[in-house]
């Protein structure tokens, strides 16, 4: 709710994403109560919190999986109707976590997104390939699964 509220990064919720200790579904949550409406500098006042450099100056290669996913989705969110910027950090973070449901899902939204420009038929098919992969660790609640295929579900119709 605070995070919803204020709308923009904080030291605490920089240290809540960067914690190990904190589960990969509540860091999306929390990337997810920020919002994408109101949302600006986010990726980089995590970076300046977390690294002390901006998101540019970051070492890619060097950065752990959460931390990939972290900025990827932060950025993503930012950059709500463009988001290619945020897919380098997500795939990375994708190939490291490669059994998670929350960061493949994630990377999913993010891919249709791009391809909602094209083809409604394709964002259903993106999301709900990962959805149906049985091999992913479901890592993210049930009620937050939910809330993503009830929003997806509405693009199933494009593909008749």
């Amino acid at each position: 709710m605070k995070a919803e509220q204020l709308g923009t990064m904080s030291p605490e919720f920089a240290d809540f994403l960067h914690s190990r200790i904190n589960a990969i579904d509540l860091k999306a949550a929390l990337i997810n109560a920020l919002g994408w409406e109101k949302v600006s500098g986010n990726t980089e006042k995590y970076c300046m919190y977390i690294f002390n450099k901006t998101p540019d100056e970051l070492d890619i290669d060097e950065l752990g999986a959460e931390d990939l996913f972290v900025i990827g989705y932060l950025s993503a969110m930012e950059n709500y109707h463009n988001p290619n910027e945020s897919l380098e950090f997500l795939k990375k973070a994708k190939k490291k976590l490669s059994k998670s449901y929350t960061v493949n899902i994630i990377y999913s939204l993010v891919k249709s997104q791009i391809a909602m420009e094209k083809d409604f038929c394709s964002v259903w098919k993106i999301y709900n390939k990962v959805d149906n992969n049985k091999k992913l660790n479901h890592d993210m609640r049930l009620y937050a699964e939910k809330i993503i295929l009830d929003y997806m579900y509405l693009y199933k119709d494009f593909c008749k």
